[in-house]
């Protein structure tokens, strides 16, 4: 007779990546398919008023969800500064460039066999 071991629960691979990124990532994520949503509902909404012949404006949805475009650009947009300021070194350099200065600008030996590209 075996006895079974408890199984953990495993959990879905989007979640434990979302979990592992900061919260500002994890934001412009959430942001990103809020504007997706918006589009594929705007798009939704145009192919309906195809269909049922409607050819009127749309105002009512380009209305209500140019603000929150608006809002949404603008907090993509310092999100990436952040993450730019973040990124960079004390002197303005990049941290790739500070990376290579530190290891006194040698190749790393795991790609020095590599094949030329």
């Amino acid at each position: 007779m075996m006895l079974n071991k408890p199984q953990r629960k495993q959990q879905n691979a989007i979640i434990k990546h979302l979990k592992s990124i900061g919260f500002t990532n994890r934001l412009a994520l959430y942001i990103v398919f809020l504007l997706s949503a918006g589009l594929a509902g705007g798009f939704f909404l145009a192919n309906k008023s195809i269909v049922y012949g409607y050819t009127g404006a749309l105002a009512c949805y380009t209305v209500a969800f140019t603000p929150i475009g608006t809002a949404c650009s603008i907090v993509l947009s310092k999100i990436v500064d952040k993450s730019k300021a973040e990124n960079t070194g004390p002197n303005g350099e990049g941290i790739k460039y500070a990376q290579a200065q530190a290891n006194g600008f040698q190749q790393d030996e795991r790609f020095i066999n590599s094949p030329p590209i």
